[in-house]
């Protein structure tokens, strides 16, 4: 029963720059640091000065802050595993809408993203266990 039921498409490579992602090599490299501080909206709620402590508190922490997806550390203190009751089968038939270019074009990067960090991998259509339709959410507006 081992029949090849399709084959795994190869997903468009990313063109995002990478040179700021350096958390693991060099988490205060002055144009990381940039970066992070462009990423933070501090609130008009503070005063300057405050704000100026916020800043500087994100500047002095720069290395906690994870701007992809491949500079967050893997959990390995802590597993998770689902158990299903004994013979529990899933439906592996996706009625997937269809995605517009730029829609799969978005995902795409996401899944390279995802797989290169480690997060998910690839398997053969005939081992998946079960499937489900892609949601993007929509923008609000």
């Amino acid at each position: 029963m081992n029949e090849v039921l399709g084959e795994i498409p190869e997903f468009p490579k990313s063109t995002q720059a990478t040179n700021v992602f350096t958390r693991n090599s060099d988490p205060f490299k002055p144009e990381r640091v940039a970066e992070v501080m462009r990423s933070i909206t501090i609130g008009e709620d503070l005063s300057e000065e405050q704000r100026q402590q916020v800043r500087a508190l994100c500047e002095e922490f720069a290395d906690t802050f994870a701007l992809a997806v491949s500079e967050v550390y893997p959990v390995t203190f802590k597993s998770f595993k689902l158990t299903f009751p004994e013979g529990t089968t899933f439906s592996t038939k996706v009625n997937q809408c269809p995605l517009t270019p730029p829609q799969r074009e978005y995902l795409y990067e996401r899944l390279n993203e995802l797989e290169a960090a480690g997060i998910i991998r690839r398997i053969a259509p005939e081992d998946v266990k079960a499937a489900s339709p892609t949601v993007l959410a929509q923008k609000a507006h």
